[in-house]
């Protein structure tokens, strides 16, 4: 795939092999003192891994954000896997493109062209953040988040606690989702595994104290 598209504030490009001006990117993004940076290093973030990638730029030439479509099993896809935002676009509620109607227009048309690639292959596909300070409810960013796309993509949310989104047991494994769905199928044919909010918090400070003691 070898794909751009023009948007109200620049270009989004979809691509699914490794390239030089993707790594100049992900350079760009390791030198921004940012606790996940281990996520964006060449061993966590291949493009191999993902059924494809994308970069969204301003007009300038500034990546504003990226993140790709990885298979989680033959019937469902993570979208924006590996996501990250330029802190430049970031605000109090996650982005700036939410108080400047030109980066929401742009933004809006990537995610209706995400949508579209994504379901040309799964019958989910789901959008997911981990919890990170909160512990017993949802973070008001990402109520602001659910309903963003509940109200104009026609996305639904998992409001009963945090589904696994990677093999494993800890709390980081365990995430808040948006999904997406077609061909009648449901997120109970998916069936994940999911944690309570209560269960989640009593992990999280487990493993923090786990932590301090080592």
């Amino acid at each position: 795939m070898d794909k751009k598209i023009k948007t109200a504030i620049g270009t989004t490009w979809f691509f699914d092999y490794d390239n030089e001006e993707f790594e100049r990117v992900r350079n760009l993004c390791l030198e921004e003192n940012n606790w996940l940076q281990e996520n964006y290093t060449q061993d966590k973030l291949k493009i191999t891994d993902h059924d494809w990638f994308c970069v969204s730029y301003s007009n300038d030439g500034d990546p504003i954000c990226f993140g790709g479509l990885r298979g989680y099993n033959s019937h469902v896809g993570r979208l924006f896997n590996r996501f990250y935002q330029f802190p430049k676009y970031r605000g109090s509620l996650g982005s700036k493109m939410y108080s400047n109607i030109n980066q929401m227009k742009a933004f809006a048309q990537t995610i209706r062209v995400s949508t579209l690639l994504s379901t040309q292959k799964y019958d989910l596909i789901f959008i997911s953040m981990q919890q990170r300070k909160s512990l017993f409810r949802q973070a008001l960013w990402w109520k602001f988040v659910k309903s963003y796309f509940k109200n104009n993509y026609d996305w639904q949310s998992f409001d009963n606690g945090l589904v696994q989104v990677y093999e494993g047991d800890l709390a980081s494994c365990y995430q808040n989702i948006i999904y997406y769905t077609k061909n009648n199928y449901t997120f109970e044919d998916w069936n994940p595994k999911v944690m309570s909010y209560n269960e989640h918090a009593l992990r999280m400070k487990y493993e923090t104290s786990l932590r301090n003691t080592t």
